[in-house]
C-alpha cells in the first residue's frame, strides 16, 4: 500500500474528477426539497450519481421507503468495514434548513472518490447507506433494530453548521410523545357541571411538568406545545392533545424524564376526571457515544483540509445517528457554511445551500471523510483501538 501522503494526493485528484456531479445533486435537492417519507426523487438523484461513478445501489433498503445501500469497495470478507451515511430529507415549508442536501452530497463525493482508489486501500470494505427521514421518524434507528450496523467498525457522515466547525457532535437522547386527554363536552354557562374538561387536564399536565423539572437532573429537557385545545370558548372541551419532546444526556436519564411526564399526565387525568392515552412519535433517539481516539483522527483530517474546528461545547440537539453509535463507533463532525452563527432549521440555512460557496464546503467535507478512512486503511490497528475505547464508553453509558 502507498503511504498516507501519496494516497491523500491521489484522493484530491479523484475528488476533482467527480465533484461537479456532487454539486449538481446538492443543487437539485435544494431546489426540490422532499420531506420525510417523500424522498423518492432525492434518493433517485443519489443512486444515479453513484451509478455514474461505478457504484450500484439497492433501493428501498431494509424495506424502508427511499433508503438505499451500495457497496463501494473491498471484499465481502474484509477484516474491517466502514459505513458512510447519507441524509437527504428536508423540513416542511423551510426546505433544506438543516442542510441535508449538502451533507448527503458530501457522503456521495467521498464514496465516489474512494471507489476510484479501490485497488489502493488493502483489507478494508466501504459501503454507503442512504438514510431517509432523519428529521421526523429517525429511520437509522429502524436500520439499527434490523442489525444493519452490527458488522461495521466505523460509521461517519458530516452535518452542516453555522459559524463554527466541530470535530464531533454531542447529541442528547430524545423521545417525542403525543398525549391525548378525553373528557365530556357541555355548555360552559348553562351546565358546566355535566362536563369533564380536557383542557383543564392539559393545563394541569403542563404545570406539573414545569414543576417536575426541579427534581430532574440538570440535563433534562421537557418541551411541549398544545396541538389542540378545544373548539369554542363557550363549550367545555372534551378533547385536547399535547406533543412533548423529551431529552436527557443519556438513555437511562431519558427514561426518568419520561416517567416524570407520564406521572404528570396520569395525575392531571385523575384530577379532572378525564381519561388519557399516549404514543411515541417515531423512534427514540440515543445520545452519541463519544470515542476520543476517533475524534482526534477526524480532527487531524480537518486540520489537513485547512478547516478550523472546535470540540462541541455542550450536549444539545439530537439525531438518529445516536442509535447507530450504540451498535458501532459512529461520528458526525460538522462543517460551517457561514462566518457567523445562526440557528439550524431556519431559512438562513436553506439559503446557504444555494450559494456558490456551498460547493467548496461539499468538496472539503468529502475530503475530511475520505482522509479519515485513508488513515484507518493505512494503519488498521486504529480500528482495534477505536473499538476497544467504544466498548468501554458503552459500559459507562
Amino acid at each position: 500500500m502507498k503511504n498516507y501522503e501519496a494516497l491523500a494526493t491521489e484522493l484530491g485528484h479523484e475528488i476533482t474528477k467527480r465533484e461537479a456531479g456532487a454539486f449538481e445533486v446538492n443543487a437539485a435537492l435544494a431546489a426540490h426539497p422532499e420531506i420525510h417519507g417523500e424522498e423518492l426523487q432525492s434518493m433517485t438523484a443519489h443512486v444515479n450519481f453513484l451509478k455514474t461513478n461505478g457504484i450500484q445501489a439497492e433501493t428501498d433498503f431494509c424495506g424502508i421507503p427511499h433508503a438505499y445501500f451500495a457497496h463501494v469497495l473491498g471484499q465481502a470478507d474484509a477484516k474491517h468495514r466502514v459505513a458512510i451515511l447519507a441524509e437527504y430529507d428536508a423540513l416542511p415549508e423551510i426546505g433544506h434548513g438543516c442542510g441535508h442536501c449538502a451533507s448527503g452530497s458530501i457522503s456521495l463525493l467521498a464514496a465516489a472518490a474512494l471507489k476510484g482508489m479501490e485497488n489502493e486501500l488493502g483489507d478494508i470494505a466501504v459501503d454507503i447507506i442512504g438514510t431517509p427521514d432523519e428529521e421526523y421518524t429517525g429511520q437509522k434507528t429502524a436500520m439499527v433494530e434490523r442489525g444493519v450496523f452490527d458488522k461495521y467498525d466505523f460509521a461517519v457522515m458530516i452535518h452542516m453548521e453555522s459559524g463554527v466547525s466541530y470535530s464531533n457532535y454531542k447529541f442528547m437522547a430524545l423521545e417525542a410523545l403525543r398525549v391525548r386527554f378525553k373528557g365530556q363536552s357541555a355548555h360552559a354557562a348553562a351546565s358546566p357541571w355535566h362536563g369533564r374538561n380536557a383542557l383543564d387536564a392539559a393545563t394541569l399536565c403542563m404545570a406539573a411538568c414545569g414543576l417536575a423539572r426541579q427534581q430532574l437532573s440538570r440535563d433534562a429537557v421537557i418541551s411541549y406545545y398544545l396541538v389542540k385545545g378545544g373548539n369554542a370558548s363557550n363549550s367545555i372541551p372534551d378533547f385536547t392533545e399535547l406533543e412533548f419532546c423529551l431529552r436527557a444526556a443519556k438513555v437511562p436519564g431519558l427514561k426518568l424524564v419520561k416517567e416524570a411526564v407520564l406521572r404528570a399526565v396520569k395525575g392531571a387525568a385523575i384530577a379532572t376526571n378525564t381519561t388519557f392515552e399516549y404514543n411515541s412519535i417515531g423512534y427514540p433517539f440515543s445520545d452519541l457515544v463519544q470515542v476520543e481516539t476517533a475524534t482526534r483522527l477526524i480532527e487531524d483530517a480537518m486540520t489537513e483540509a485547512n478547516v478550523p474546528h472546535q470540540r462541541f461545547p455542550v450536549q444539545s440537539a439530537s439525531s438518529d445517528i445516536g442509535a447507530v453509535s450504540y451498535r458501532c463507533p459512529a461520528f458526525q463532525p460538522a462543517l460551517a457554511v457561514s462566518d457567523h452563527c445562526f440557528a439550524l432549521h431556519t431559512q438562513e440555512m436553506a439559503d446557504c445551500m444555494v450559494k456558490p460557496e456551498i460547493n467548496g464546503t461539499i468538496r472539503t467535507g468529502a475530503e475530511i471523510i475520505a482522509r479519515t478512512i485513508l488513515k484507518l486503511a493505512v494503519d488498521p490497528s486504529r480500528f482495534d483501538a477505536i473499538r476497544s475505547e467504544w466498548k468501554a464508553a458503552l459500559q459507562e453509558a
